[in-house]
């Protein structure tokens, strides 16, 4: 029985392996259609010059103005980022990188944060918003600097 079986797959795969290559030639090639060529022919415009003369830059005193302190404007801060470094895990020696997001970021990382009172908890995916991320940033570079996580 089995032999039999075996006859009708061997037949089978020649039956799919002929009329795959026959498909192949039989496919009939059609010659691209001859597009009929126009000739067009270029106008020529006639080429106007135009001269141009460069004026010669005003030369202007630039006195330099006297910034007082009452006056000076308040620059925005720029949001502290957390350092793209590496934090050792004192309890364990193990060293891992700190993470763009706080999500991403270790769970002993995230407690540490809250042992070394950086954070007043660790926050939920759902708990952080801006002012959230901003502080967990700051406490993130903070961290990074203590010599214990180093």
């Amino acid at each position: 029985m089995a032999e039999v079986l075996f006859i009708l797959l061997i037949v089978y795969v020649v039956y799919v392996v002929q009329s795959v290559v026959y498909k192949k030639d039989t496919k009939k090639e059609v010659p691209p259609e001859v597009k009929p060529t126009v000739v067009a022919e270029t106008v020529k415009k006639p080429e106007v010059k135009k001269i141009v003369e460069k004026a010669k830059p005003a030369t202007k005193k630039v006195t330099p103005k006297k910034v007082t302190t009452a006056k000076r404007v308040a620059t925005p801060k720029v949001k502290a980022k957390p350092v793209s470094a590496s934090l050792r895990n004192p309890e364990t020696g193990d060293v891992d990188k700190i993470a763009t997001s706080y999500r991403m970021t270790k769970r002993w990382i995230k407690d540490a944060l809250v042992v070394e009172g950086l954070l007043p908890k660790v926050y939920k995916t759902a708990e952080l918003d801006d002012a959230a991320k901003a502080k967990i940033d700051k406490a993130l570079v903070k961290l990074a600097k203590m010599d214990k996580y180093k």
